[in-house]
C-alpha cells in the first residue's frame, strides 16, 4: 500500500515538472533578445551599524572579624583576633566603532583590576620571664598582605548585537591581560622577654599573572521612540545568604549612525587630605564634601578617522545652571578618545535655595553635554563639617541640643566638639581646636570646615584663625565661617578683679577666667584681629538688663556690645534662659543656620576684612544706630577707650564639705552694691550688714543660681562698713570661689555703665 501510494506520487511530480518547463520555455521562447552587454546594478547599501560605549565592573568588599579567648588559657585577657578583608575591583571599558558599509564593528577593550586581601592576627598572651616577676601580657601581631593589580588593553574577545523587532541582545566578552601578584607577610612582637628568640619578620614576593576573561549577555526593550538608540545599565550579584558574592554592573550606550563624537565616560576625582596632589577617583556609594574641588572628567571618543575638535559643556543640574568656567575645548585625535577635565568648586553646592529659605540638596547631578551627545552622573555633596567650640560653663544638655538641630537638618551634616579645657588659657586652648579640625579634615576628607563658637570658645576660634589656621590649597581658609554667639569680644565685667586673687587649689586655672577681664581683652584684641580670610558673624542674647556689676544689656556673662564688637554680620536676638543654657534655644540655631547654610549663588569667597582697628571690616560707630540695637547696647562709641571698673573688695572663699564659709567685705559708702561670685548653681549665698540683718541672698533653688557668674544686688544708699557673706551648699571637695564686690559711689562721680 505504502509503496503504490508513493509510486502515485513520483508520477504526479514528474508530470507538473514537464509541464512546468514546457510553460516557462514558450515563455523564453516569446522574449526579445537581450543586448550582449551587462545593465548597470547599484550594490544594496549595508544598514549601518552601532557604535558606542559598554562598562563591565566587577566588585566585592568583604570583612570578618573575630575576637576569641585564645584555646586553653582561663585567663580571659590572653585572645586571638582575627580581621580579614578583601576590596576587588575589575573594571572594563568598550569602545565600539561601526565600520561604516560592512555591517561590522571594530573594538577596543580597556580593562583593569585591583584585589587586595588582607588578614591580621593579633593575639595577647600572659607569661612569666622569671619566678619572681609579675606576669606579662605578650603582644604578636601577623599580617599577611596579597594584592593583584594590572591592566590592558586589545580587541574584545567576541562582541555581538542582534535586534529582533523592540528586543535586543547584547554580549562581548573580554581579552586576558597581565597583571602582578604581590604577596608580603610581616610579623611583630611588644613586651617580650628580654632573653625571647622571637624576632620581627617582613618578606616580600612577586609574580607575574594572568587575569581571565569577563563578559556577559544581556538583553532588553529598545525605546520605541528612539529606535537607533539602545542605552541602559544591569546589575546582579552571585553571592547567597550566607556567602557574600560580587556585584556585576554592566551599562550600554550604543547609537546606530551616531556623530563622529561621543561621550564615553564620565568621572568625578577629588585631592585627598591633606595632599592636593593626590587626586583620587570618587566611588559611586562616596561623597564629596561642600568646598572641596572636584575634577569633573568627561572622556570623548572620535569615531573617525580625522582629528576633531570638542566643546564639552559641564552643567549642574538640579540648580539647572552651567558651572562656572565649565566650558572646556579639547581635539580628539581620529579614532581615539581623549579625557576632558574641569575643576569644579563645589561650595555651596550642599544647600539649595527657595525664596528666602535654604534647604539641604546634596544629591547633584553634572551633565556633561557636546553637540551631539550628553551624559550625566549624579554625587553627592555634603555640608563641610561643623566645630562647636565650647566655652568654660556651657550645659552639656544645651550643647546635645544644638548638635541635635544640625542631624534634624539633615544627617548628613557631621558635628564635632572642640573642647576647652579649663586649666588653659585661650592661645594654649588654640593648638587643641587645631588637631581637633585636622582629625575630622582626615575622616571626612573635608578641606573646609565651619566653626561655631559658644562665649569664651569664640575667643579660642579667633587665635585659631589669626595664628594657627593654614590657607588651602585653593587660597581660601581652613575655617570658612566663624558663627560667635554670646563671645565677649571686649571682656566680661563679671571677670574684673580676678586678676590679683590668691587661689591655693588647682581645680581650675583662674587665669584662664581671668583673660576674659575687659584689660585683658583690650591687650588680646590688639594681638588677635586677623581674619585671614574666615567670614565672621556674631550673634548676641539678650537675657537681661544687667551684666553683673554693669547697667548693659546682655546674657548673664556678655553684653550686647561685647558680642558683636567690630562684626559686621550679626544679630541680637531677645530669649529667657540662663547664661549656660544659650545653646539650647533652636531660634539661636536658626540664626546660626542662616550664616554657615549658603547656597551655590551665596558669596563664597574668603572674605579680605579684619578686625584691626580703623579697617573698612570695623564696625563703625554709625552701624549701631541701626534700629535693631535700638539703643541696647549702651555707648555709639569704638569701645576700646571704655575703662574697666575696679572692684572696690575682694576675697576668695574656700567651701569645705558640709561646712559653710563666711568672707567678710569691708566696703565704702555708695548708692548702689553688687557682689559678684562664680560658683556652681549648687551654692547659696547670703548677704549681711554690719548689723547682721539679711540684705540680700542668691539661693540655690533661683533660676539665677544658673548663671555662671551669680550676683547680689543692693540699691539704696550703701553705709560704709563691713558686710558678710554666707555661701552653703553641699561639695563633693574642696572649692575655691572668687569673690569681688563693686559699689557705685554716691556723688555719681564714676557710673558702672
Amino acid at each position: 500500500m505504502r509503496t503504490s501510494f508513493t509510486s502515485s506520487i513520483f508520477r504526479r511530480t514528474a508530470v507538473m515538472a514537464v509541464i512546468t518547463a514546457t510553460v516557462f520555455s514558450g515563455i523564453a521562447k516569446a522574449q526579445p533578445r537581450k543586448s550582449a552587454s551587462p545593465p548597470n546594478k547599484t550594490p544594496a547599501k549595508v544598514k549601518a551599524g552601532w557604535s558606542g560605549i559598554i562598562t563591565y565592573r566587577k566588585t566585592l568588599q568583604d570583612s570578618f572579624n573575630s575576637d576569641k579567648q585564645l584555646f586553653g588559657t582561663v585567663n580571659s585577657n590572653e585572645r586571638i583576633k582575627h580581621t580579614t578583608s578583601r576590596s576587588y575591583e575589575y573594571q572594563a571599558k568598550i569602545v565600539v566603532r561601526d565600520l561604516e558599509g560592512t555591517g561590522r564593528a571594530n573594538t577596543t577593550a580597556n580593562m583593569s583590576i585591583r584585589d587586595a586581601d588582607d588578614h591580621k592576627v593579633v593575639q595577647t598572651e600572659s607569661t612569666n620571664c622569671h619566678s619572681w616577676e609579675a606576669p606579662r601580657m605578650i603582644k604578636a601581631e601577623t599580617l599577611d598582605r596579597k594584592v593583584t593589580e594590572g591592566s590592558g588593553q586589545g580587541q574584545a574577545r567576541s562582541y555581538s548585537l542582534s535586534t529582533n523587532g523592540d528586543r535586543f541582545t547584547l554580549s562581548f566578552s573580554l581579552p586576558e591581560f597581565q597583571a602582578r601578584y604581590t604577596q608580603t607577610e610581616s610579623s611583630s612582637y611588644s613586651n617580650l622577654c628580654p632573653d625571647s628568640t622571637r624576632k620581627p619578620s617582613n618578606s616580600s614576593r612577586s609574580t607575574d599573572t594572568r587575569i581571565p576573561s569577563g563578559g556577559t549577555s544581556v538583553e532588553g526593550k529598545i525605546d520605541p521612540n528612539q529606535p537607533d538608540v539602545i542605552t541602559g545599565t544591569k546589575s546582579w550579584t552571585d553571592g547567597t545568604s550566607t556567602i557574600k558574592g560580587f556585584t556585576y554592573t554592566v551599562t550600554w550606550r550604543l547609537r546606530r549612525s551616531p556623530q563622529p563624537l561621543i561621550l564615553t565616560d564620565l568621572h568625578f576625582y577629588q585631592p585627598i587630605v591633606p595632599s592636593p596632589t593626590d587626586w583620587r577617583e570618587i566611588p559611586n556609594d562616596k561623597w564629596a564634601v561642600d568646598g572641596n574641588r572636584v575634577k569633573v572628567v568627561a572622556t570623548v571618543a572620535n569615531l573617525g578617522a580625522a582629528d576633531k575638535t570638542a566643546t564639552v559643556n559641564f552643567r549642574e543640574l538640579v540648580e539647572g545652571m552651567d558651572l562656572p568656567d565649565g566650558v572646556v575645548s579639547a581635539t580628539i585625535p581620529g579614532n581615539g578618545q581623549k579625557d576632558v577635565e574641569f575643576i569644579w568648586d563645589t561650595s555651596g553646592y550642599a544647600w539649595h535655595s527657595s525664596g528666602q529659605s535654604v534647604a539641604p540638596a546634596s544629591n547633584r547631578t553634572i551633565e556633561a553635554r557636546i553637540p551631539d551627545d550628553s551624559m550625566t552622573k549624579n554625587i553627592k555633596i555634603k555640608p563641610k563639617p561643623v566645630v562647636l567650640v565650647w566655652g568654660l560653663w556651657q550645659s552639656a544638655d544645651a550643647m546635645r541640643k544644638f548638635r541635635a538641630y544640625f542631624g534634624a537638618v539633615t544627617e548628613d551634616w557631621a558635628v564635632t566638639d572642640g573642647m576647652t579645657d579649663v586649666r588653659k588659657v585661650t592661645t594654649d586652648n588654640a593648638a587643641a581646636l587645631d588637631g581637633t579640625i585636622r582629625h575630622i579634615q582626615r575622616d571626612l576628607n573635608a578641606w573646609h570646615v565651619d566653626l561655631v563658637g559658644v562665649q569664651n570658645g569664640g575667643l579660642v576660634a579667633r587665635v585659631y584663625i589669626n595664628s594657627v589656621m593654614p590657607t588651602q590649597f585653593d587660597g581660601r581658609p581652613t575655617a570658612t565661617h566663624l558663627a560667635m554667639v554670646g563671645v565677649p569680644n571686649l571682656g566680661t565685667p563679671c571677670a574684673s578683679g580676678i586678676y590679683g586673687l590668691s587661689f591655693k587649689l588647682n581645680a581650675l586655672n583662674w587665669d584662664a577666667v581671668a583673660e576674659l577681664s575687659e584689660d585683658s581683652m583690650k591687650r588680646f584684641n590688639l594681638l588677635v584681629n586677623n581674619t585671614n580670610g574666615t567670614r565672621f558673624a556674631a550673634l548676641a542674647i539678650h537675657t537681661r538688663d544687667s551684666v553683673c556689676q554693669a547697667d548693659l544689656q546682655g546674657d548673664g556673662l556678655t553684653t550686647l556690645r561685647s558680642a558683636i564688637w567690630r562684626v559686621k554680620t550679626h544679630a541680637i536676638l531677645d530669649s529667657r534662659v540662663n547664661t549656660r543654657e544659650i545653646m539650647g534655644e533652636v531660634a539661636h540655631f536658626r540664626q546660626v543656620y542662616k550664616w554657615i547654610a549658603i547656597p551655590p549663588q551665596g558669596d563664597h569667597s574668603p572674605d579680605p576684612g579684619t578686625l584691626a582697628i580703623g579697617t573698612s571690616n570695623a564696625l563703625s560707630g554709625n552701624s549701631f544706630r541701626h534700629a535693631a540695637f535700638d539703643g541696647r547696647i549702651g555707648s555709639e562709641r569704638f569701645f576700646d577707650d571704655d575703662t574697666e571698673v575696679k572692684p572696690d573688695a575682694s576675697a576668695v572663699a574656700t567651701l569645705r564639705p558640709h561646712q559653710p564659709a563666711e568672707v567678710f567685705l569691708q566696703v565704702p559708702a555708695g548708692s548702689k552694691l553688687t557682689v559678684v561670685f562664680m560658683a556652681a548653681p549648687g551654692i547659696s549665698a547670703r548677704l549681711e550688714n554690719a548689723s547682721g540683718t539679711v540684705i540680700g541672698e542668691n539661693n540655690s533653688n533661683d533660676p539665677a543660681a544658673q548663671d555662671i557668674f551669680r550676683t547680689i544686688t543692693v540699691n539704696g544708699p550703701i553705709s560704709a562698713g563691713r558686710l558678710k557673706l554666707t555661701l552653703a551648699g553641699d561639695t563633693a571637695n574642696e572649692i575655691e570661689i572668687p569673690v569681688t564686690v563693686f559699689v557705685r559711689k554716691a556723688d555719681g562721680a564714676k557710673s558702672l555703665s
